[in-house]
């Protein structure tokens, strides 16, 4: 039987949005092999679907809340307006500023001039709007500046949501309690009738431990956190050292 992989990007597929040659070499391997491929990323869809749309089947974005197949919206767990405003007024109180995702757009909520412009380089000029409560709003990624911050960040929204920092540059993405990754991964499962133990998942970070979870295969990245080793079925070489290569020989999946 046809087997599905799912795949984190940053520090799995992907160096800050630079895909290493021999992963776009697995990618197309595994598709001469007629497997299902999925990008599984806590990244807006826009961003992820610029990168990969091409590459893979399908992308689980948003830590999960939002899935495309086929280069076509097939799920959305939107923010319901008591959720949003739940996070805005904690991002409020914390003097805190986020980029809220939704489908096209990401809207900068007290973000400083400076936070905007790099978000803008990195996604895109159109792509960063000012915030319209009108818009529906997928995930968060939340600003916190410094170290002081960050900790405060953490321990303010630990019954809401998991943080998924982004290399201490300042900003993370987040996994909510209700809906993430796993949860993402095991509605693909139920729309295509596969089973857990013909599915496969690469992760690096503690977002990705939801991922494991639901599959039966759980590849950790070398370079991953300590704490999705130990919850893995294999750990794997460095993301710049051809570990996508390496564990899909092991898994013989190509």
């Amino acid at each position: 039987m046809d087997k599905i992989i799912f795949f984190d990007i940053d520090g799995t597929l992907a160096v800050r949005g630079e895909i290493p040659e021999s992963n776009l070499k697995a990618l197309k391997l595994l598709k001469d092999k007629s497997h299902k491929t999925f990008i599984c990323t806590g990244r807006a869809p826009f961003y992820a679907k610029k990168l990969f749309g091409h590459l893979v089947d399908g992308i689980v974005c948003c830590n999960g809340r939002y899935i495309l197949y086929q280069n076509k919206k097939l799920h959305g767990e939107a923010f319901s307006r008591d959720e949003l405003r739940t996070y805005l007024d904690l991002l409020d109180k914390n003097n805190l500023g986020a980029l809220l995702v939704s489908d096209d757009c990401s809207m900068a909520y007290h973000l400083s001039d400076e936070e905007i412009e790099q978000a803008k380089k990195e996604y895109g000029k159109i792509r960063i709007q000012p915030y319209d409560d009108k818009i529906t709003v997928y995930t968060l990624d939340i600003y916190y500046r410094d170290r002081e911050r960050y900790l405060n960040m953490v321990n303010v929204f630990k019954e809401n949501l998991v943080i998924n920092d982004h290399g201490g540059i300042g900003n993370c993405d987040c996994s909510t309690i209700g809906f993430d990754k796993g949860d993402g991964i095991a509605y693909i499962l139920k729309y295509f009738k596969i089973s857990k133990n013909d599915a496969y998942a690469f992760g690096d970070g503690e977002n990705d431990r939801a991922m494991f979870r639901e599959v039966n295969h759980g590849i950790a990245m070398g370079n991953a956190v300590d704490s999705l080793k130990n919850v893995a079925t294999y750990i794997t070489d460095n993301v710049d050292q051809e570990g996508i290569t390496k564990a899909l020989k092991h898994e013989k999946l190509i």
